[in-house]
């Protein structure tokens, strides 16, 4: 009897907060791949410790993840509801994807996400799989935008609760807070566009525990595009040392029908590589050149030629993925 009150208040509750919000709009999207793969790889870990050719695949899982928006709206308010399945992962998982309830003022809003995700740019850390960010929890983000100079600043906050003699998220006794922090700026004049970010967490087991910092340059000449990026990063962690990686990519947008062209390179150095976990023996890089074409108005087909190095002192290999996409 009392859950049965409880779901009819429920549900009474939910009728009403929807009478009053006028619903803007519901998109979907979503992306499904199927990959040619190979490369001529050696590495240490497959082989029980000896180096050895690894086997490639040839027909490779891609990506399979299907978006659903909501985005609602009331007064100063906007709420979005945006969850991602994920058929591309064992197991297949659904998971939150930006949901976020933000609020409007006159000259600035704030952002509430249950999981807020902020990081500096894209320059990637093959160890950590990611780029240097702050550690995923609840927290806020305020935006302010100055309007006549094309401006905007960015402040981000999130919380992590930590053992007291560990100082990270496992340990015993004691417990305590430790606040994230993260800040933008952008600036665009038309064909520039420069944007600088930091963040730094003090929470001792995060995988990018310290201060990182970056910058990054986009350029529009279509059909010319070019993404200049550095990061650096300071680690507290004892016996870490400073590390650093750039990320550069230029694309060519070919005559309409003919496809784009793009050459993307990563590079980071054996401390950013490891992050947190230690330095890697070598330092990351890979150099990709790709070649997009359509094959319908929702369906491409790309060649991607790559030269990799992990920095995990295996060496360098090349690989080569034929990939598929429908889009929508």
């Amino acid at each position: 009897m009392k859950k049965g009150l409880l779901v009819a208040i429920a549900l009474m509750v939910s009728l009403f907060m929807l009478s009053s919000v006028a619903l803007a709009e519901i998109t979907t999207s979503g992306v499904i791949e199927w990959k040619i793969y190979g490369s001529d790889e050696n590495t240490i870990v497959s082989t029980g410790g000896w180096v050895g050719e690894v086997a490639s695949p040839v027909f490779k899982y891609g990506d399979v993840r299907m978006h659903y928006d909501v985005l609602l709206t009331s007064g100063a308010w906007e709420a979005k509801f945006a969850p991602r399945i994920r058929l591309d992962k064992s197991p297949e998982i659904v998971e939150d994807d930006g949901s976020y309830l933000k609020v409007y003022f006159d000259s600035s809003s704030l952002t509430m996400q249950p999981r807020l995700n902020y990081g500096v740019f894209d320059v990637y850390s093959f160890v950590a799989d990611d780029s240097a960010n702050i550690p995923k929890e609840a927290g806020v983000k305020l935006d302010v935008p100055f309007n006549p100079l094309d401006m905007d600043l960015s402040l981000v906050a999130n919380s992590t609760v930590v053992y007291k003699n560990t100082g990270g998220t496992w340990g015993w006794g004691n417990q305590e807070t430790k606040w994230n922090y993260g800040a933008g700026l952008s600036f665009d004049v038309e064909p520039l566009s420069v944007a600088v970010q930091l963040v730094t967490t003090d929470v001792t087991d995060a995988t990018w525990y310290g201060s990182s910092y970056g910058g990054k340059l986009e350029v529009d000449l279509a059909p010319v595009t070019i993404n200049a990026q550095f990061v650096s990063w300071s680690p507290e962690g004892a016996g870490l040392s400073d590390g650093s990686g750039i990320y550069g990519k230029i694309g060519y947008a070919l005559d309409e029908g003919l496809g784009d062209l793009a050459l993307e390179y990563k590079s980071c150095d054996e401390n950013f590589n490891g992050a947190n976990f230690g330095p890697t023996p070598d330092e990351y890089s890979k150099l990709a050149g790709t070649y997009t074409y359509p094959l319908a108005e929702a369906v491409n087909m790309s060649l991607t030629v790559a030269s990799v190095d992990k920095g995990l002192g295996d060496g360098d290999f090349t690989e080569y993925e034929v990939k598929f996409a429908a889009s929508f």
